[in-house]
């Protein structure tokens, strides 16, 4: 039988994804890549985004590399994140993580 590459699972992050809900933002993308090896993260039902968002998002990725997995991103990012990746920098080019924003593919939010 021939093995199949795992479907990748879609973590839609909704609602108010800032420091406020760090912590929980956290515990849904460690339970994530716990069980998941492709992970694609849909932000566009995020209320609010902040640095911390961004740290939380680049550390997820990490972890599921570390892991052999992969996390990335849905295009396309929810607003309030796109505002806080652009007013802080982290789209320019020559930013370190600047490819990690760059969105897997055109799906609709929440598929």
């Amino acid at each position: 039988m021939a093995m199949t590459e795992e479907p990748i699972h879609t973590l839609v992050l909704s609602g108010d994804a800032g420091i406020k809900s760090a912590q929980d933002v956290a515990t849904t993308l460690r339970e994530a890549i716990e069980n998941h090896a492709r992970i694609a993260v849909d932000t566009q039902t995020m209320s609010a985004a902040d640095v911390t968002t961004v740290q939380t998002l680049l550390s997820a990725a990490t972890a599921a590399a570390a892991r052999g997995g992969q996390l990335a991103m849905l295009a396309p990012l929810g607003p309030p994140l796109t505002a806080v990746l652009e007013q802080a920098g982290f789209l320019a080019p020559d930013q370190t993580h600047a490819s990690f924003w760059a969105p897997i593919s055109e799906q609709p939010a929440g598929h």
